[in-house]
């Protein structure tokens, strides 16, 4: 008998995901159930006038020595409903909960459609909390961070509030209980703050204005410089809603945003030991709670404990200097010159001292420190321009041509300007951040790149706007501006090593118990490397030991940079000298420090007349950065590896040449891969006449041969080093036949040239030798085609002839006098020679010049019987002596030679 088959029983699809179904619900019951169980159990334990009692908010220093307190309930007045306008009532109601009198605690329509609303723009839009739910939450739940457990307790908490009390007592516990500013708690001390008077007395548009700035204090409180237009903007919402939900007319309501509201009249507020600093940290606080979740009104109620970076003894210093006139300049009678100044521990970022203002007068109130939004003048040179230009490879030593230059832009061309109107020809981009030049700052800002300068602002913290990718960006132009705090930060970078970290007031947040909440680690970034950086101090210290910075010398080793803005270029400022902003930003190896100054409106009856930020800022920089650092050991800045140290020739920047004068032999730091392998090409050897001080022609008798230099982009002006330069025209005294006709020289052919042009080396009085006569062609030249350089073959030098002295002893010596001119009204040392001729005959003179063991170079063939020597530099012994040469072609004896010290800054 055959087994019998198993019988397949039919699969019952309907039967089998009901039975899915039915477990499913039961897990998902269970784990309700268990979820809904474990936030019963957590729920805060409360009765029905158990209203929480705010705590408040204690501020430590670096030595956890409490500094500031921060208090909620000091500025709450309870007040009965009746004594709040029905308009303040209904304008709370129609923004926070338009059914307040239709639901039981919780609105399920209002969820349902904040749900809807949120999903569609994928990002929380709009919340469902009733006022019942606020009231519960403000004055029982102490969680502060927003999670979905708290939310469920809110509601039932929500619930159990509306069984209890009636709907006008939860309004008027909501009314007195709500966050409405700094320290500001229930509507009554809201309207003396913001309005000076009782909550009874506010109209409709302040009631409209107060029952806006419920939702996000700290966005709309309209005495927060830049939330002006956002708090009446938000006014007109709530009016909007008003008239949505039937409260007012749409009339009333555009009376009420017409309205111009006057705000309260602050007078001197009680402070805390260190009002500006307190201040700052609680701006950063409220950052810091509301970036981690935890809501901002914590400060004022939720008993936190907050420690900060600040020094006491920096601090204070601080702020006795900012309390002593003499430290700043004469205001007008109707206005103060204002200041600020942050410092800074460049290592770690921390503040460690911070002046918003000369008075404190407002809790709260404007804060320049932090706040300010200036435009940085020069002090910005180091961060678009020589930073960055280090960073790509150029040395301390590169060389830019300080000369009247136009550079092409839209709307109109762009012609910088130098601040004491000298252009000094060519210098290194030291000399050139030394003395502040401003066209050497465009000029190496359109070397690097627009971009590249844009970019490392950007990277050293500043709040550069895209407007700002200009050349301008050299000068400190902005659209904005920027904050002693941004500056001083962005300068720290140099001082750590070129890693910049954001700056911080504090440095650890916790709740009453002493639980961390927030423990802050700034961000940091490595900007530019170890050997930049150190170039960009080196660079920098020189501005202090013998630039535009001197003021700021503490006799330890210190970097900065001062900064001036100009007036604008309006008709109202036609015609004033004066200056808008000074600032000064240095640093040391242990801190660095920020000072700005200037009025807070400028305009022709307020602005600074003679304050340049190499003077009172840096007084002030002094006083208080030597004060921190008194009877502290005194630390280099450290040099990393790979700095060395080259001689280079100053007008090039390259390695010297034989032509090189000793006086332009200096000393300059690089790194491995900047360090210069090309010699000096800006020398060279030209032949004149000495009678004229012009080119030799073959027809000028008496030759001489000089090293003078070549303007590599050969600009035809008259700049400082000019004088440097060969003569530009032939000489006219000697010349004869078809001599006379511009640019006919005698060029030497010798086929060695290779078709170059070399001028003929031309034997004259006393001397032989010279280019071969086979070799010498007289050729006709356009103007800007007549070579500078002379035949440089061995064979064909001059020499000396070996013929008897002539009979004629020339012009007489004459006699040299020299001064010296130095002091706070000259912007660099300069030496004014005079001198006479005992015979008054009619001579023109070479002024000569030495420096150290060097023999006397010429510096100029002029026909007055005086000279301004503006080349001199601080340190440097210089001998002068002058000779006259005699239109006979015979030069005289040298004067009594004068020797001129020029003395260290």
């Amino acid at each position: 008998m055959a087994p019998e088959k198993k019988r397949k029983r039919k699969l019952n699809v309907f039967r089998a995901v009901l039975l899915t179904l039915l477990v499913l619900g039961v897990i998902l019951v269970g784990a309700g159930a268990g979820f809904a169980i474990g936030i019963i159990r957590t729920m805060p334990g409360w009765q029905p006038d158990n209203f929480k009692l705010d705590m408040t908010t204690f501020v430590y220093d670096r030595n956890n020595q409490l500094v500031g307190e921060l208090h909620g309930e000091q500025n709450r007045v309870v007040v009965p409903l009746d004594k709040i306008p029905v308009n303040l009532q209904n304008a709370v109601i129609a923004t926070e909960d338009a059914r307040f009198y239709q639901h039981h605690g919780i609105d399920l329509k209002a969820i349902l459609r904040a749900a809807i609303i949120n999903l569609r723009h994928g990002s929380i839009q709009e919340g469902a909390s009733t006022l019942t739910q606020q009231l519960a939450r403000n004055a029982f739940i102490e969680n502060p961070q927003r999670t979905f457990k708290r939310k469920i307790q809110e509601a039932l908490m929500a619930i159990q509030l509306e069984r209890i009390y009636t709907k006008k007592e939860i309004l008027e516990k909501y009314l007195n209980i709500v966050y409405l500013g700094p320290g500001t708690y229930g509507v009554e001390a809201a309207a003396q703050y913001y309005f000076g008077t009782d909550v009874q007395n506010l109209d409709l548009a302040q009631s409209a204005m107060l029952a806006g700035i419920i939702q996000s204090p700290g966005n709309y409180n309209p005495f927060v410089k830049g939330n002006e237009q956002a708090a009446k903007d938000r006014q007109a919402v709530v009016l909007d809603n008003m008239v949505k939900y039937g409260y007012i007319t749409q009339e009333q309501a555009n009376q009420a945003k017409a309205e111009k509201l006057t705000f309260k009249e602050s007078k001197k507020a009680p402070v805390d030991k260190y009002p500006y600093y307190i201040d700052a940290v609680v701006e950063e606080a409220s950052r810091l709670l509301e970036s981690n979740g935890i809501e901002s009104s914590e400060l004022y109620r939720g008993g936190l404990k907050i420690y900060t970076a600040l020094d006491p003894a920096i601090q204070t210093e601080m702020e006795q200097v900012y309390q002593d006139k003499n430290n700043f300049p004469p205001s007008a009678k109707d206005r103060q010159i204002e200041s600020a100044m942050v410092v800074l521990d460049p290592h770690t970022g921390e503040v460690r001292g911070l002046v918003g203002g000369r008075d404190y007068t407002t809790r709260r109130g404007f804060n320049r420190a932090i706040q300010a939004e200036r435009q940085p003048g020069s002090t910005i040179k180091p961060l678009v321009v020589y930073a960055p230009a280090l960073e790509k490879g150029y040395p301390p030593a590169y060389v830019i041509d300080d000369v009247p230059t136009t550079f092409p832009g839209s709307p109109k061309p762009f012609t910088p300007r130098n601040y004491d109107g000298r252009y000094r020809g060519l210098i290194s981009m030291r000399e050139a951040l030394r003395w502040s030049v401003n066209v050497a700052a465009v000029k190496m800002l359109n070397t690097i790149g627009v971009n590249t300068g844009y970019d490392f602002g950007l990277r050293l913290g500043l709040p550069l706007k895209p407007e700002d990718r200009n050349l301008s960006l050299a000068l400190g132009g902005l659209t904005t501006g920027v904050s002693p705090l941004e500056m001083a930060a962005a300068y720290g970078t140099f001082a750590n090593q070129g890693v910049y970290i954001t700056p911080h007031l504090i440095t650890r947040i916790t709740d009453h118990n002493g639980r961390d909440l927030i423990v802050v680690n700034p961000q940091k970034q490595a900007v530019m490397s170890e050997q930049s950086a150190y170039l960009m101090t080196d660079m920098l210290e020189t501005v202090v030991t013998s630039g535009t910075g001197t003021r700021a010398q503490i006799g330890r080793p210190a970097a900065g940079k001062t900064g001036t803005t100009s007036l604008p270029e309006t008709p109202e400022f036609k015609n004033l000298n004066g200056e808008k902003d000074a600032w000064f930003v240095g640093y040391t190896p242990e801190l660095v420090g920020a000072v700005w100054m200037g009025y807070d409106q400028t305009d022709p009856q307020h602005y600074l007349k003679s304050v340049a930020g190499g003077g009172y800022p840096a007084l002030i920089w002094k006083k208080v950065i030597g004060a921190a650092l008194k009877d502290k050991p005194v630390q280099d800045f450290p040099r990393p590896a790979g700095i060395i140290y080259a001689d280079v020739d100053a007008k090039s920047g390259l390695l010297p040449s034989d032509l090189t004068p000793k006086e332009f032999i200096v000393k300059e730091i690089f790194t491995q891969s900047m360090l210069p392998t090309k010699v000096s090409d800006v020398w060279v050897q030209v032949q004149i006449d000495p009678t004229t001080g012009m080119l030799a022609t073959p027809n000028c008798p008496n030759v001489t041969t000089g090293v003078f230099l070549r303007r590599p982009d050969g600009y035809t002006g008259k700049a400082e080093d000019s004088y440097l330069e060969a003569p530009r025209q032939y000489c006219t005294l000697h010349s004869g036949g078809n001599s006379n006709k511009a640019g006919l020289v005698s060029i030497c052919t010798d086929p060695r040239h290779g078709g170059a042009l070399f001028l003929a080396n031309i034997p004259g009085p006393g001397q032989s030798g010279g280019c071969p006569s086979q070799y010498v062609k007289q050729v006709q030249l356009p103007p800007g085609q007549v070579p500078t350089r002379h035949c440089d073959l061995p064979d064909h030098q001059l020499s000396k002839s070996t013929g008897g002295p002539s009979q004629d002893n020339g012009p007489p010596a004459p006699q040299l006098d020299a001064q010296l001119e130095v002091g706070p009204n000259v912007s660099q040392p300069r030496v004014i020679l005079t001198w006479d001729v005992p015979d008054g005959g009619n001579y023109v003179f070479s002024v000569e010049r030495s420096t150290g063991g060097s023999g006397h170079r010429s510096l100029a063939i002029v026909r007055q019987t005086s000279y301004t020597d503006t080349s001199v530099q601080p340190g440097v012994t210089y001998r002068y002596r002058v000779i006259a040469l005699s239109g006979n072609d015979k030069s005289g004896t040298p004067s009594n030679e004068v020797t001129i010290a020029i003395p260290k800054k």
